[in-house]
């Protein structure tokens, strides 16, 4: 399931299905065969001619969409290329200067027109206001119900939630259970979505860098993933990293990657240095990375430092590390010689880049196509030749997948939504070795004692169900858990490490 990012990126697949039909040919007049060029036009002019029924813009549009989907689809299922494929973004929801976006805050998936919720972003204004598995069927305008099922497409259910900061939308939403849908109003607020940041680790010699994604610089608009972490790096390298015995966490988990010029600036003047060039030594004999495009012209990458950065550099990654967090982990681990913590990588070693097509109705739709490969460590393909990184196992909350409310759960039923349940409620309850509860979806004697215990602490008025209350306050402190640092076991398990090396 992909997931998505309202006012961020919108990534749907579509099967184009024909239907085919008895008709006359005798009555039809003779039309021109066209090229491929134009035959979408010429599909078109004839239902308009010809058709029985009107076909008027909206239906346009959303065939048209459809049409470049399964072009591209059709072309990257051909080669296997699962990164090929149609991005839509809408154009009211770019970034501003402090990396902060303006929506509703959730991650989504269409289901026809619908839209169902797969997590929310805290501190957004979906936050304790609608929550995973919930559907949003529509939407109310000045005082008129319009459901997303009437509507032509998810073009035009996405013309309906675009929205500037303060603008309140009255949605209509369907909880897992419930049989007509309850009015939730969303009032659009900006929300930190940050491509980089620190925390304060509570350690004299340990400074920490967290880099969510590699985002582009957009003069006017972004400052870019690059010049963000040059900002956090300068001012822990006069506080923290000053000194002796330093050590600096570069957190790459959950970093799918990114843009390019994050990392490098391709030695374009004026274009502020990436990342690879912050932390390496420049070694003209020795290339950071390379990149191998359809032309096979190999292009080289290195670092940009005079001398190696006085401190240590501990880089965390795990199997969502991707793309370009791949490839500043092996950059670092092997030009840098600085150790990679976790677990192994996602192994992506191709690389994309992005053509803008077309913008309709609020939304720009952009090909994201594979470009070509990128290597490491003198021809090193991380989908052939995986990065070496020390083995820490991720315990606790961090484990724990979303807890995604199904239905209403009690004694013996089996549902494999129970098991994140029963996960949480080990971690939550501080259950360990026989009290621990089974996490295969039966709903056994224990774990209802277990379910009777935390609905009992949170005064829920039915305690021996789990139900669409309880799991909301499942999921609010899931959300508040998976912030805490202290509660991060790979984390406090790098930094004993440290301290202990």
């Amino acid at each position: 399931m992909v997931e998505k990012k309202l006012g961020i990126l919108f990534l749907v697949s579509v099967i184009l299905a024909f239907l085919a039909g008895f008709f006359s040919s005798r009555i039809l007049p003779e039309v021109p065969v066209g090229s491929g060029d134009n035959m979408f036009n010429l599909i078109t002019e004839s239902f308009e001619r010809y058709y029985y029924y009107d076909i008027d813009e909206k239906e346009e549009l959303d065939a048209f969409i459809e049409s470049m989907r399964a072009t591209i689809s059709s072309y990257a299922r051909s080669n296997n290329d699962p990164y090929t494929r149609l991005v839509s973004t809408p154009l009211n929801t770019t970034p501003s200067d402090n990396e902060s976006f303006v929506g509703i805050g959730i991650n989504l998936v269409f289901e026809g027109n619908n839209i169902r919720i797969t997590n929310v972003i805290y501190g957004s204004a979906a936050h304790q206001v609608l929550y995973p598995n919930d559907l949003i069927v529509g939407i109310v305008v000045d005082g008129t119900e319009i459901l997303f099922e009437d509507l032509v497409g998810e073009t035009e259910v996405l013309s309906y939630l675009q929205g500037e900061l303060g603008d309140t939308k009255r949605l209509m939403v369907l909880s897992p259970e419930s049989i007509s849908a309850v009015y939730k109003d969303i009032t659009y607020s900006e929300f930190a979505t940050p491509s980089a940041y620190t925390l304060d680790l509570g350690e004299s010699n340990i400074a920490y860098i967290k880099i969510t994604q590699f985002a582009a610089e957009i003069e006017g608009v972004s400052l870019g993933t690059a010049r963000v972490f040059s900002e956090i790096l300068k001012t822990l390298e006069q506080t923290t990293l000053s000194g002796q015995n330093k050590t600096l966490i570069l957190d790459l988990r959950d970093n799918p990657g990114g843009s390019l010029s994050a990392l490098h600036n391709q030695g374009i003047s004026g274009a502020f240095p990436g990342i690879v060039q912050q932390l390496l030594v420049r070694d003209l004999d020795n290339p950071a990375f390379t990149m191998v495009p359809k032309s096979g012209k190999v292009q080289t990458f290195i670092g940009g430092l005079s001398a190696p950065k006085p401190y240590d550099i501990k880089v965390l990654v795990n199997e969502n590390s991707a793309s370009a967090a791949e490839v500043l982990a092996a950059a670092l681990n092997t030009r840098g010689g600085y150790e990679l913590f976790g677990e192994e990588t996602y192994g992506k070693g191709v690389y994309q880049n992005q053509v803008r097509l077309k913008d309709i109705q609020g939304v720009r739709y952009s090909l994201a196509y594979t470009e070509g490969e990128w290597f490491y460590d003198g021809g090193k393909n991380v989908a052939n030749d995986p990065l070496v990184v020390a083995t820490i196992a991720q315990s606790g909350v961090k484990a724990i997948d979303i807890p995604l409310f199904v239905e209403t759960l009690s004694l013996d039923m089996v549902s494999y939504s129970l098991t994140t349940y029963q996960d949480f409620l080990n971690y939550r309850l501080g259950l360990t070795g026989i009290d621990m509860l089974r996490t295969d979806g039966y709903f056994d004697q224990k774990t209802l004692d277990a379910v009777i215990a935390y609905n009992t602490i949170h005064a829920m008025g039915v305690t021996n169900q789990i139900t669409y209350e309880t799991s909301k306050i499942i999921f609010d402190e899931y959300l508040e858990d998976m912030r805490d640092v202290s509660l991060d076991i790979q984390l406090q398990e790098l930094i004993s490490i440290i301290k202990n090396s």
